[in-house]
């Protein structure tokens, strides 16, 4: 006797196993096709500064131009990749696509936006105050570590507004928090989704040192926490990718020369 289909009401379910080693393949998948074009373009600009032997040339690039386009570029090749790969689970019929919830925020989330950031800027603070009481400051941010102009605050400010939130977002909340929230539940959910959500970030905070980092990436789990929980109660993935870019800009706006 065949097993009846799943209503299209109802979300597809899945063991804790198959949900689980899903999540861990939508977060390498992305990261992995991204650094494996990255890397091929490197390799590609090397081999054309070698032939005309212009080293000098090369240097003058990478600390230049190099920076800002690749600052733009790759948030736009991982969302890319990432509406890629929204795409294949919509057509495989992982994740019903109506569940994202891409909508515009009404007034009411709009002022939940607005309180989210400012909840993410205190929870950030608490938590640097707290490591730093205990002995281990949390590292900054790679794209932090030295001074620049003013101009390049307010460009990552756009791009995360514009690119790195909802992209993050897409990927985290929007395929991975409902890919395992019908074997984890809810708040199961949000814990794992914030638990790679911490993890992935791990590689941009090694600037202080591993325990710094991962004073860090305590902050980082902790505030992702509460936009999964945003996105838990409201299930509009438009607002909470407005809550991480503007938080996002905030900081980085935060860290420019006055």
């Amino acid at each position: 006797m065949s097993t009846p289909p799943v209503p299209s009401d109802q979300p597809p379910s899945r063991s804790g196993v198959v949900a689980a080693l899903g999540s861990i393949g939508f977060v390498v998948v992305p990261f992995a096709v991204v650094f494996a074009i990255a890397f091929s373009l490197m390799i590609g600009l090397v081999v054309a500064f070698g032939v005309t032997g212009d080293l000098e040339g090369f240097e003058s690039f990478l600390t230049g131009e190099f920076e800002i386009i690749a600052l733009v570029a790759e948030p736009v090749l991982f969302g890319a990749v990432t509406a890629g790969l929204a795409a294949l689970t919509f057509s495989q019929g992982w994740i019903r696509k109506r569940t994202l919830g891409i909508e515009l925020p009404t007034p009411k989330e709009l002022l939940v936006g607005a309180g989210s950031v400012v909840a993410l800027l205190g929870i950030a603070l608490l938590v640097g105050f707290v490591t730093e009481q205990l002995g281990v400051p949390s590292s900054e941010h790679s794209l932090l570590t030295e001074d620049r102009a003013i101009g390049y605050y307010v460009l990552l400010a756009v791009v995360s507004v514009l690119l790195i939130g909802p992209v993050e977002e897409l990927l985290f909340r929007g395929l991975i928090q409902n890919f395992v929230r019908p074997a984890f539940g809810s708040a199961g959910a949000v814990v794992w989704t914030s638990i790679l959500f911490a993890i992935i970030h791990l590689p941009v905070y090694l600037t202080m040192g591993f325990s710094s980092a991962v004073a860090s990436l305590v902050a980082i789990f902790a505030l992702s926490l509460v936009m999964g929980g945003v996105y838990e109660q409201y299930r509009n993935l438009v607002l909470v990718m407005g809550i991480h870019g503007v938080y996002n800009a905030v900081v980085f706006l935060s860290q420019a020369p006055l």
